[in-house]
């Protein structure tokens, strides 16, 4: 999966369907989570420029359904998003 493909992949998890401006919020969220996954030690340039584990890009994903719109579920979303980066650091992606 590309960087965009992964864009395009966060913009349909929170039913962003358009492309206008606000695609770069969708962008910025993305970057964040793949900062906080090197942060964490996923050193591997493969888990972060093109990622195919499904571990990743649930990461990715849960990250912006709880920060793109604040909606009622975002305690629940951001606490996938913490299991997944649980799930990461016990795993052999350095």
């Amino acid at each position: 999966m590309t960087y965009n493909e992964l864009v395009d992949a966060a913009k349909l998890r929170v039913r962003k369907l358009s492309n206008d401006a606000l695609d770069e919020d969708v962008k910025t969220h993305v970057d964040f989570v793949l900062a906080d996954l090197k942060r964490i030690g996923v050193n591997e340039e493969k888990y972060l420029k093109a990622p195919e584990d499904p571990l990743i890009i649930g990461a990715v994903l849960a990250y912006v359904k709880a920060y793109y719109g604040m909606d009622a579920y975002h305690d629940k979303w951001l606490a996938a998003y913490d299991m997944h980066l649980t799930r990461i650091k016990g795993g052999d992606y350095k």
